[in-house]
């Protein structure tokens, strides 16, 4: 690959992922304020530590871990997810940026702890936003669980993500929020922002990622399409005081959009 060409992909990563940042908003209620609280609280916690280092888990191409340095400049985090595509794009557009690392992980094996990437050592925080959802409850407890392992004393685990309300014991607000995210995705889609399968086309359209994208249906195979069963906060809270974290607790909410926390 020439110079040229790098720096080609790198402009057309940067460009790429800000149209998903904006299409993202359609789907996440106050997703820069989420960002912003997870990236203060990570500053909090990681006070005085020279280079702290992050896993932004399933993190995509990367937009939670750059609002993390954006808070920590001089931390190191490892962007670590299955999708090929994703990771693609967030390698192009932090090259040459030693903050950065990438690492292909498939948090359904237990192996991806052992992943070098991981394994270089305890992280001081570890960060996920509308991502761990997709993950099938027993899946999710293995994965905190190893977190546990991975975390050292007194870091911290964040998870931005969407918990819906039960339709059963709080309908009242389930409505509201169902209507919450009716008006959010009207204003967003109906301004010309990206949708879901938009962004998608967009990234293949660029002519960049080809290659990419299709071990990405590799990979994903049939599993994009069929949601796992949803789990509660409480699930989430009680897994991780189950998994050795001393404090556990919601640190944001907006709705049923939550931000948890669990400090080891």
């Amino acid at each position: 690959m020439s110079e040229n060409t790098t720096v080609d992909r790198a402009l057309v990563a940067r460009e790429v992922i800000a149209r998903w940042d904006a299409q993202q908003t359609g789907y996440i209620r106050r997703r820069a304020e989420r960002f912003d609280t997870i990236g203060r609280t990570v500053a909090h916690v990681c006070a005085g530590v020279a280079e702290p280092r992050v896993l932004d888990l399933a993190g995509g191409a990367g937009s939670l871990g750059a609002a993390v340095l954006e808070h920590v400049p001089t931390a190191h985090v490892v962007i670590a997810d299955k999708d090929p595509a994703l990771l693609a794009l967030a390698r192009d557009a932090w090259a040459g940026d030693a903050r950065v690392e990438v690492a292909q992980i498939d948090l359904d094996s237990d192996v991806w702890v052992r992943h070098p990437a991981i394994v270089a050592g305890e992280f001081d925080a570890v960060v996920s936003s509308t991502a761990l959802h997709w993950l099938s409850p027993d899946a999710l407890v293995r994965v905190y669980f190893a977190l546990s392992g991975l975390a050292r004393p007194g870091g911290i685990v964040l998870n931005g993500d969407h918990l819906s309300y039960d339709a059963v014991s709080e309908p009242a607000m389930r409505a509201f929020a169902l209507s919450d995210d009716a008006d959010m995705q009207r204003d967003t889609f109906g301004a010309g922002v990206d949708t879901w399968d938009e962004w998608w086309d967009a990234v293949a359209a660029s002519g960049a990622y080809g290659t990419e994208l299709a071990a990405r249906d590799a990979v994903w195979g049939s599993e994009l399409h069929e949601p796992p069963l949803k789990v509660t906060l409480g699930f989430h809270l009680e897994t991780l005081r189950s998994a050795g974290f001393a404090q556990v607790g919601t640190v944001w909410q907006y709705l049923d959009d939550h931000v948890l926390y669990g400090v080891r």
